[in-house]
C-alpha cells in the first residue's frame, strides 16, 4: 500500500493515472460505459543509462502496448454501434431528384412523342413508436459497451501484471549474476591457494586440477546467468510494448509485505472487483434486452411517412414551373406471420443467454482458482524465504569453516569445493525465492482484482 504522505510526485502521477482507468469522468456511475483511457501524465521512454522504475515501466506499457491500443479501438467501435442504435429515435430524411424521358407511340404509327418527367422531393420516415423495440436495442448496445469497458480493464490488469513479472524476473536474473560473480571470486582464490600449496609441496596436483575445474564451471554458469539477464530484458521490453529499448538499470525492490486478507476475504473481494465477472454481468443484461426486443417482434410499429416536393411532365401545358406535391401518411404495421422468424429469434437469444450464464460460472470458478493458487503460493514462499535465509547463513558458515581448515592444511579440497557449491546453491535459491515472492504478490493482487 502506498504511503501518500511520503509519495513522490512521480508516484502520485502514476496512481492518479491508474484511477482514471477505473473511475469514469463527468459524474457518470460506475456502471456507465468506460471511456478510452486518458493518462494524467505522458510516459516517456527513459534515456540510455537512466534508471527505469517500476512506475515508469507501467506507464510506458499503458501508453504503448498494442493490446491496449486494440482494446481502446474496440471501445470506440462499440460506442459507434450504440450511436447506430440511437439513430432509431430520429427520422430518416432523403432527397430524391428524378428525370425520366418516355416515348409514347400510337397503335398505327411508328413515330411517337417524347414525354419528360421532372421530380424533386424530400422524403421523411419516422418510427413514432414500436413498443420498446428500439429502446431494448439501445439498452443492449449500452450494456455491451459497458462489457467492452470491463474487458478493457481486464487487458489493463494483464499488461500490468505482465510488466511486474518481467520487471522482477530481470532483477532476479541480475541478482543471480552477482551470486555467480562472487562464486568466481571465491573459486579463483581457492585456485591460487591450491597452486601455492602445490608449489611448496604441501598439497598434491589433484587439488589444483579440481579447483581449476570448479572455477571453469563457475565461469560457464556466469555466462548462462548473463544471457538470462539479456533474455529477461527482452521479455520486459516486450511486456512494455516497445520494439527497441537499450538495457538500463532498474530499481531494486525486494521488500516483503504481509498478506492483508484471509483466503475467504480475498475470494469475496475478487468476486466483487474482477472486471471479467463485471463484463459477464453486463453481457447478461445486454442479452436480457435482446430477449425482450426479440419477443416484441410480435408487436406492431407506428410509422410516419411524408414527402414534399415539386414534379411535372412535358406531356401537356407548361413543364415549368414544377407543380407542388406533398404527402403525409401514418401507418400501423401489424405482423401477422413471418415464417416463424420471430419465434426462432427469441429461441436464439434465450440460448445465447444460457451460454453467457455458463461462461460466467466457468469464469467465477477460474477466479476462485486463481485466488487460491496465488494465495497459497504467497504463504508457501513466505515460509520458504525464512528457511532459505537460514540455509544460506548456515552454508556461509560452513564455507568459512572449510576455507579455514584448508588454509591451515587440515581440510581437503573436496570439502572446500562442496562447501562452495552448497553456498552458491543456497544463495541462488534464496534470491529466487525473494523475487518469486514479488511475482506471486503481483499475481495475487491481479487475482483479487486490485
Amino acid at each position: 500500500m502506498t504511503n501518500w504522505c511520503k509519495a513522490t510526485p512521480r508516484q502520485i502521477g502514476f496512481w492518479l493515472g491508474v484511477l482514471m482507468l477505473f473511475y469514469p469522468r463527468g459524474g457518470q456511475s460506475a456502471d456507465a460505459p468506460a471511456p478510452a483511457i486518458q493518462m494524467t501524465r505522458q510516459a516517456t521512454v527513459p534515456n540510455a543509462g537512466q534508471i527505469l522504475t517500476l512506475d515508469d515501466a507501467l506507464l510506458i506499457a499503458l501508453d504503448n502496448h498494442p493490446n491496449l491500443q486494440a482494446a481502446r479501438e474496440r471501445i470506440g467501435a462499440q460506442r459507434a454501434v450504440l450511436g447506430q442504435q440511437m439513430a432509431a429515435y430520429y427520422p430518416t430524411i432523403t432527397l430524391n431528384n428524378t428525370y425520366r424521358s418516355t416515348l409514347q407511340t400510337g397503335t398505327t404509327s411508328t413515330s411517337g412523342t417524347a414525354i419528360d418527367f421532372f421530380s424533386s422531393q424530400a422524403n421523411a420516415s419516422w418510427i413514432l413508436y414500436n413498443f420498446g423495440k428500439r429502446e431494448g436495442a439501445v439498452q443492449a448496445a449500452r450494456e455491451t459497451l459497458n462489457a467492452t469497458g470491463h474487458n478493457y480493464k481486464t487487458i489493463v490488469d494483464g499488461v500490468i501484471v505482465g510488466v511486474k513479472q518481467s520487471y522482477y524476473t530481470y532483477l532476479q536474473a541480475r541478482a543471480i549474476v552477482v551470486v555467480r560473480e562472487e562464486t568466481i571470486k571465491s573459486r579463483d582464490l581457492l585456485v591460487r591457494q591450491a597452486r601455492g600449496f602445490y608449489e611448496v609441496g604441501t598439497k598434491a596436483r589433484i587439488d589444483v586440477v579440481r579447483a581449476e575445474s570448479n572455477l571453469y564451471t563457475a565461469q560457464a554458469d556466469l555466462i548462462a546467468a548473463q544471457n538470462a539477464v539479456k533474455v529477461a530484458w527482452v521479455t520486459l521490453k516486450n511486456a512494455m510494448g516497445l520494439r527497441e529499448l537499450p538495457e538500463r538499470p532498474l530499481v531494486e525492490e525486494v521488500i516483503m509485505t504481509t498478506i492483508p486478507y484471509s483466503l475467504d476475504e480475498a475470494r469475496e473481494i475478487a468476486y466483487v472487483t474482477r472486471p471479467e465477472l463485471k463484463s459477464f454481468e453486463a453481457q447478461r443484461k445486454a442479452q436480457d434486452q435482446n430477449i425482450a426486443t426479440a419477443r416484441r417482434g410480435h408487436l406492431p410499429d407506428i410509422t410516419f411517412d411524408g414527402s414534399y416536393g415539386r414534379r411535372n411532365t412535358s406531356g401537356g401545358g407548361d413543364t415549368f414551373p414544377l407543380a407542388l406535391s406533398w404527402q403525409a401518411q401514418l401507418s400501423l404495421n401489424i405482423p401477422i406471420f413471418d415464417g416463424f422468424r420471430t419465434t426462432n429469434r427469441v429461441e436464439e437469444t434465450l440460448r445465447n443467454y444460457y451460454v453467457i450464464k455458463s461462461q460466467e460460472e466457468q469464469q467465477r470458478q477460474q477466479v476462485a482458482l486463481e485466488v487460491e493458487q496465488s494465495y497459497l503460493r504467497l504463504v508457501e514462499l513466505q515460509e520458504r524465504i525464512k528457511a532459505n535465509e537460514a540455509a544460506a547463513k548456515a552454508a556461509k558458515e560452513n564455507l568459512d569453516l572449510a576455507n579455514g581448515r584448508y588454509q591451515v592444511g587440515v581440510g581437503s579440497i573436496i570439502e572446500v569445493t562442496d562447501a562452495q557449491t552448497l553456498y552458491t546453491e543456497s544463495q541462488t535459491t534464496y534470491v529466487r525465492a525473494l523475487y518469486d515472492y514479488k511475482i506471486a504478490d503481483a499475481q495475487f493482487v491481479r487475482a483479487i482484482g486490485k
